[in-house]
């Protein structure tokens, strides 16, 4: 199996795509946690700010 010329090669695409994908996931997960994090400073739908009313 090693004594494929295309070994290393194939391995390498192997290693690249599993990081390039474990990055993109990394970064959704960080994106959503973050987005999550911002939203709940928000009141939620229906109720109102005592400091908004006239």
């Amino acid at each position: 199996m090693t004594a494929d010329p295309h070994f290393g090669f194939i391995v390498a695409a192997y290693g690249v795509g599993f990081v390039v994908i474990a990055g993109m996931i990394f970064a959704i997960l960080r994106d959503y946690f973050t987005l999550k994090r911002a939203l709940s400073r928000f009141p939620q739908r229906g109720e109102r700010d005592d400091r908004t009313k006239p």
